[in-house]
Protein backbone atom coordinates (compact mmCIF):
# COMPACT_ATOMS: atom_id res chain seq x y z
CA UNK A 1 0.00 0.00 0.00
CA UNK A 2 0.88 3.46 -0.35
CA UNK A 3 2.87 5.73 1.94
CA UNK A 4 -0.01 8.07 1.43
CA UNK A 5 -2.60 5.86 1.85
CA UNK A 6 -1.41 4.18 4.96
CA UNK A 7 -0.84 8.15 6.57
CA UNK A 8 -4.12 9.52 5.20
CA UNK A 9 -5.83 5.74 7.51
CA UNK A 10 -4.01 6.77 10.22
CA UNK A 11 -5.75 10.47 10.03
CA UNK A 12 -8.86 9.15 9.64
CA UNK A 13 -10.50 12.07 8.75
CA UNK A 14 -8.77 14.06 6.40
CA UNK A 15 -9.44 17.77 4.65
CA UNK A 16 -9.89 18.52 0.55
CA UNK A 17 -9.76 21.95 -0.62
CA UNK A 18 -10.40 23.19 -4.06
CA UNK A 19 -11.28 26.36 -5.78
CA UNK A 20 -14.62 27.75 -6.45
CA UNK A 21 -14.07 30.75 -8.31
CA UNK A 22 -11.70 33.13 -6.54
CA UNK A 23 -12.60 31.37 -3.06
CA UNK A 24 -11.35 27.92 -1.31
CA UNK A 25 -14.08 25.68 0.14
CA UNK A 26 -12.27 23.23 2.62
CA UNK A 27 -14.79 19.63 3.66
CA UNK A 28 -13.52 16.74 5.67
CA UNK A 29 -13.28 13.42 3.83
CA UNK A 30 -12.40 10.06 5.10
CA UNK A 31 -12.46 8.25 1.61
CA UNK A 32 -9.45 6.39 0.08
CA UNK A 33 -8.35 3.62 -2.05
CA UNK A 34 -5.26 2.11 -3.73
CA UNK A 35 -6.77 1.33 -7.61
CA UNK A 36 -4.22 0.41 -10.69
CA UNK A 37 -1.37 2.44 -8.88
CA UNK A 38 -3.06 5.12 -7.61
CA UNK A 39 -4.33 6.98 -4.49
CA UNK A 40 -8.41 7.47 -5.42
CA UNK A 41 -10.51 9.57 -3.54
CA UNK A 42 -14.72 9.96 -3.78
CA UNK A 43 -17.61 12.35 -4.12
CA UNK A 44 -20.81 12.79 -5.50
CA UNK A 45 -21.89 13.93 -8.85
CA UNK A 46 -24.37 15.64 -7.07
CA UNK A 47 -21.93 17.61 -4.85
CA UNK A 48 -20.35 21.47 -5.20
CA UNK A 49 -16.65 19.49 -4.77
CA UNK A 50 -17.44 17.93 -8.15
CA UNK A 51 -18.39 21.46 -10.27
CA UNK A 52 -15.66 22.83 -8.43
CA UNK A 53 -12.97 20.29 -9.47
CA UNK A 54 -14.59 19.74 -13.39
CA UNK A 55 -13.71 23.87 -13.20
CA UNK A 56 -10.31 23.89 -11.26
CA UNK A 57 -8.81 20.87 -11.10
CA UNK A 58 -6.33 21.62 -8.66
CA UNK A 59 -6.64 20.36 -5.49
CA UNK A 60 -5.14 20.46 -1.76
CA UNK A 61 -5.84 17.44 1.10
CA UNK A 62 -4.05 17.42 4.36
CA UNK A 63 -4.67 15.27 7.61
CA UNK A 64 -2.98 15.61 11.15
CA UNK A 65 -1.66 11.84 12.29
CA UNK A 66 0.62 11.14 15.54
CA UNK A 67 1.80 14.67 15.66
CA UNK A 68 2.82 14.75 11.62
CA UNK A 69 0.46 16.30 8.97
CA UNK A 70 0.15 15.52 5.45
CA UNK A 71 0.14 18.11 2.56
CA UNK A 72 -0.97 16.59 -0.75
CA UNK A 73 -1.37 18.66 -3.67
CA UNK A 74 -2.34 17.86 -7.57
CA UNK A 75 -5.05 18.34 -10.34
CA UNK A 76 -8.00 16.13 -10.06
CA UNK A 77 -8.57 13.70 -12.67
CA UNK A 78 -12.19 12.01 -12.62
CA UNK A 79 -12.87 8.75 -13.46
CA UNK A 80 -16.24 7.47 -13.59
CA UNK A 81 -15.42 4.21 -15.00
CA UNK A 82 -17.51 0.82 -13.98
CA UNK A 83 -14.27 -0.60 -12.81
CA UNK A 84 -13.08 2.65 -10.82
CA UNK A 85 -16.30 3.12 -8.94
CA UNK A 86 -16.49 -1.23 -8.11
CA UNK A 87 -13.19 -0.88 -6.87
CA UNK A 88 -14.35 2.25 -4.42
CA UNK A 89 -17.13 0.08 -3.35
CA UNK A 90 -15.65 -3.15 -2.85
CA UNK A 91 -12.79 -1.83 -0.81
CA UNK A 92 -15.34 0.75 1.43
CA UNK A 93 -18.39 -1.03 1.38
CA UNK A 94 -20.33 1.26 3.44
CA UNK A 95 -19.69 3.83 0.64
CA UNK A 96 -23.34 2.19 -0.39
CA UNK A 97 -25.12 3.80 2.19
CA UNK A 98 -24.27 6.87 1.24
CA UNK A 99 -23.92 6.87 -2.52
CA UNK A 100 -25.79 5.62 -5.49
CA UNK A 101 -24.05 4.04 -8.22
CA UNK A 102 -24.78 6.45 -10.87
CA UNK A 103 -23.73 9.23 -8.00
CA UNK A 104 -20.30 7.78 -7.30
CA UNK A 105 -17.56 10.16 -8.41
CA UNK A 106 -13.85 8.50 -8.48
CA UNK A 107 -11.02 10.65 -8.77
CA UNK A 108 -7.21 10.35 -8.37
CA UNK A 109 -4.53 13.25 -8.20
CA UNK A 110 -2.05 14.01 -11.23
CA UNK A 111 0.86 15.11 -10.40
CA UNK A 112 0.88 14.29 -6.60
CA UNK A 113 2.95 15.12 -4.29
CA UNK A 114 2.77 13.94 -0.14
CA UNK A 115 4.77 15.66 2.25
CA UNK A 116 5.01 14.54 5.93
CA UNK A 117 5.62 17.54 8.37
CA UNK A 118 6.28 17.48 11.55
CA UNK A 119 7.80 20.20 14.19
CA UNK A 120 10.95 18.35 15.09
CA UNK A 121 12.18 17.43 11.97
CA UNK A 122 12.37 17.89 7.98
CA UNK A 123 9.79 17.13 5.62
CA UNK A 124 9.70 14.53 4.25
CA UNK A 125 8.66 13.91 0.86
CA UNK A 126 6.53 10.60 0.25
CA UNK A 127 7.26 8.20 -3.03
CA UNK A 128 3.71 6.11 -3.92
Amino acid sequence: MSQTIDFLKKAKVFYHASVDGTEARVRPINSVIAYHGKVYFETSSQKEMYRQMLENPSVAISGMAEGKWIRITGKAVMDESDEAKKAMFDTLPALKDVYSYEEMAPYYLADMKSVVYSFDAEPITLED
